[in-house]
């Protein structure tokens, strides 16, 4: 098989004491520090090392559907990577902010000096939240409101990150003029669901606007995706999946008139690294034998939102009368619901045990996990590369500090050994590191957009 040109793309995806559930149970975990700067710092400046183009902080802002784990990342994004901008150099710093429970004047003016702080490295997750409504004085609106909401804040606060020109800061000391006002454009913007009159008071950031990240995997979120998203994170656990979705994602850009290669698609992968693969079944055997059954059960019944589970024998399959149909699953509104039926595959398939799933899916998901040497796991994530089922890889390791050490220092030389991963990072901005052009300012929502997301 020839090989693709150009090279991988990785994102750490934050999970302070690892993806496994119960990985934080070892005594190395460090889960005493756990909301520190160091725990953050450490990870932020191993990837930096190895030339990652970014690390990733989820967020979550209430207790529905999951339970209490400390790997579900309790950091508050924002705040977070604000001191991780003054701990690093190069490394892209991507927040998750959800447009549900948020005003975009905030928003923008947040991002944007997050990217003044870090010099242009900052990304925003875009998220509409699935639920938390009730800490936020509010009622959770419909899906598809949620998407149209989502829309209307981010042309809003494109606006007002476009709002002053590249050259409006003069600096002229002799007429004591900082600014020249005529180059500040007021946006001036009233949609249905948000009004917005006067610019930031800051210029324009250094990438122009904050790269646009977003996760989404259903019909209305592959719609947002590609019409909006840089970087898409995705839920593929097999090939096959991952190039359907590539193919289809990048079909939807082109509908939305943008150019090839304005996306890169970045399916989440666990890496369990050994020096040998005895070693990798090792570590994966005592990650899973940290996992308690209840925990498991409870962890394993939201990725199949809802499933009924009780009173199933451990060392059976799961009957498929048990899960919620596709159907079914298109009309939830849970987190999982877009990646399901990855999870439905899998069980339906494959037929793995319940103990199966729970020592090897609660956290994996419908992520790719592969356990092996730095060589085996390169093969497969070049293979994928190769056969388009993605641009790069969302990176997240299965325990830490050692299983990030262990991609780091054996994964990622690997993948640079073979040409298709960076040495050295190119340019200084997140937008050079993904090779993605600083965008020419957009002054006005067109009005059609604006009557589509009134209707």
């Amino acid at each position: 098989m020839d090989h693709r040109d150009g090279q991988l793309s990785l994102v750490l995806f934050f999970n302070p004491v690892g993806r496994f559930t119960h990985s934080w149970r070892r005594r190395e975990s460090g889960v005493e520090d756990l909301l520190g700067l160091e725990m953050a710092a450490y990870s932020a400046r191993r990837v930096e090392e190895a030339k990652f183009d970014a690390i990733f902080i989820s967020d979550k802002a209430s207790f529905d559907d999951d339970p209490v784990n400390p790997d579900l990342c309790p950091y508050e994004p924002l705040t977070t990577l604000g001191a991780l901008s003054a701990v690093t150099r190069n490394v892209g710093l991507i927040a998750t902010v959800s447009t549900t429970f948020t005003e975009p004047y905030n928003t923008a003016r947040m991002m944007a000096q997050l990217d003044f702080l870090s010099k242009g490295r900052v990304g925003w997750n875009v998220v509409t939240s699935y639920s938390g409504a009730q800490n936020f004085n509010a009622t959770m609106p419909a899906k598809a409101e949620r998407y149209a909401q989502a829309q209307e804040f981010l042309d809003v606060t494109q606006l007002l990150w476009d709002a002053w020109d590249d050259d409006a800061v003069v600096m002229d000391r002799e007429r004591g003029v900082w600014a020249d006002e005529s180059k500040i454009h007021h946006p001036h913007f009233e949609g249905p669901r948000f009004k917005v009159r006067d610019a930031l008071t800051m210029p324009r950031s250094p990438q122009g606007r904050p790269v646009i990240v977003q996760a989404g995997q259903s019909e209305d979120g592959v719609n947002f995706a590609a019409r909006n998203a840089e970087v898409v994170f995705a839920s593929q656990s097999n090939i096959e999946g991952g190039t359907a979705f590539y193919a289809k994602l990048n079909s939807r850009v082109a509908e939305f008139g943008r150019p090839q290669g304005s996306v890169r698609i970045l399916p989440g992968l666990i890496p369990v690294v050994g020096e040998t693969q005895a070693e990798a079944d090792e570590i994966a055997e005592m990650l899973a034998d940290l996992i308690t059954v209840e925990v498991g059960l409870a962890d394993l019944t939201f990725q199949l939102i809802g499933a009924d589970l009780t009173g199933l024998e451990l060392d059976e399959p799961i009957p498929v009368e048990r899960l919620p149909s596709l159907e079914e699953a298109a009309r939830s509104t849970m987190l999982n619901a877009s990646r399901y039926p990855n999870m439905y595959r899998i069980i339906t398939e494959e037929k793995p045990t319940l103990r199966h799933l729970i020592r090897t899916r609660t956290k994996s998901a419908s992520h790719q996990l592969l356990r092996g040497t730095a060589s085996s796991i390169a093969d497969e994530m070049q293979k994928w590369y190769d056969q388009r089922a993605c641009d790069g890889f969302t990176i997240t390791p299965p325990y830490m500090n050692e299983g990030l050490d262990r991609i780091c220092d054996l994964l990622v030389p690997e993948l640079q050994d073979r040409g298709i991963f960076r040495t050295e990072y190119e340019g200084t901005t997140l937008r050079d590191t993904l090779g993605l052009e600083r965008p020419a300012p957009v002054r006005a929502v067109e009005p059609s957009l604006v009557l589509a997301q009134q209707s």
